[in-house]
């Protein structure tokens, strides 16, 4: 896939080749900067690693060196969140065992950089976000992904594959047209708009199963 660079700001641009270990280790690019880069609407600010094996820092430091003096927001088992020491810092976070799998096939960037998860996962996963937090950029990517042409049909059914019963489709369409709380007064008349027809529009939900347990390529 070709990256939309533009959707990064000047500090993410300066350290992105730095960036490229990350998919030999890998780590697959979720996120609202994965969305952005597939489809350049919004400005995103920080990058979100997945992966489905435990998480090595000492070997994703060694593969690293830009982690190397970073800040450290958070050191957890299996998570580690990172502000970098670049003059402009960029906030960075590996997450690993995500036992999630996937449903589509994620891509490498033609730069040879990153491997970007699929739209479908991209939605999978941002159904989880609306549930966890009231932000309109998780607004805004969804109705990107779905204006790009992944219908909201295959992204509740990618939703019902990666979370099991554990995610409610009904749900998820309920709070997709629910525009209160947080920053959702942010929404534009035509993002609201857009959502709640692409909901009115969802009829059948069809079968779809994981087509692995690796986030990542090969």
């Amino acid at each position: 896939m070709k990256p939309i660079l533009a959707t990064l700001d000047e500090a993410q641009r300066e350290l992105w080749s730095d960036l490229a270990p990350a998919a030999h280790l890998g780590f697959v690019l979720y996120g609202g900067t994965a969305v952005a880069l597939r489809y350049g609407h919004r400005l995103s600010i920080d990058f979100d690693f997945f992966t489905e094996r435990a998480l090595d820092k000492i070997a994703l430091r060694s593969a690293m060196p830009l982690l190397q003096g970073a800040t450290v927001l958070q050191d957890s088992i299996d998570t580690l969140t990172v502000l970098t020491a670049t003059p402009r810092p960029v906030k960075l976070s590996f997450f690993g065992s995500l036992s999630i799998g996937r449903v589509g096939e994620p891509e490498r960037t033609d730069d040879g950089v990153l491997v970007v998860a699929s739209s479908l996962d991209l939605l999978a996963t941002k159904w989880k976000a609306i549930f966890d937090r009231i932000e309109a950029k998780d607004y805004l990517d969804i109705a990107a992904i779905v204006r790009g042409g992944t219908s909201l049909d295959d992204g509740l059914a990618a939703g019902r594959a990666l979370f099991g019963s554990a995610f409610q489709a009904s749900e998820a369409l309920k709070a997709l047209v629910y525009f209160h709380g947080g920053d959702l007064d942010e929404l534009s008349a035509e993002d609201r708009e857009y959502l709640i027809a692409a909901a009115s529009a969802v009829r059948r939900i069809p079968a779809m199963q994981r087509v692995s347990s690796s986030l990542s390529v090969g």
